[in-house]
């Protein structure tokens, strides 16, 4: 065969074949076991969707179709990771939603008439409890990850010395 010449559907397929292990263990890298097949399958049909296939860059094709589809489930794997674990998304404790807000509104009540908190530490409290992370609190608030970090050691610092001085 001519390093020109396309190949027939019948080659194609049996290069495909021919390197099913090769590319099943490379499926198997990117952790994708319960898929393995499917992604293959999927890379088999979309190269020999192609309307002309040459000898020379077959395999490379072929990798490089299983690798990028193996990349798009990783990432779209991880993105539904990342909103599985976002306490922001998790469904709410167990117990009456009624008594949680009245205990939220009362707490904001008190915090915000106590006059140990300032406006913006309200707000960050309220981002901490509902599950936003520090980067993402410093992101909003324009602040670097280390001043969030200063701004809650304070703010726990100030309403610990004021239950104490209010207990004694």
């Amino acid at each position: 065969m001519a390093d020109g010449a396309v190949l027939t559907t019948r080659q194609a397929w049996e290069r495909c074949v021919g390197r099913r292990e090769r590319l099943t263990g490379m499926v198997l890298r990117f952790g994708l076991l319960d898929q393995v097949d499917d992604v293959v399958h999927d890379a088999f049909v979309a190269v020999m969707g192609m309307p002309r296939l040459y000898p020379a860059g077959f395999d490379a094709l072929l990798e490089t179709v299983l690798w990028r589809r193996c990349l798009i489930i990783a990432a779209g794997e991880a993105a539904r990771q990342r909103l599985v674990e976002h306490a922001a998304l998790h469904p709410p404790a167990t117990g009456d939603h009624a008594d949680r807000v009245v205990d939220q509104v009362h707490a904001q009540w008190l915090l915000r008439r106590s006059g140990v908190l300032t406006e913006p530490d309200i707000w960050m409290l309220e981002m901490v409890s509902v599950g936003y992370r520090r980067q993402e609190i410093a992101d909003m608030s324009g602040r670097t990850v280390d001043e969030i970090d200063r701004a809650m050691r304070s703010v726990r610092r100030r309403a610990r010395y004021k239950t104490q001085a209010t207990v004694a």
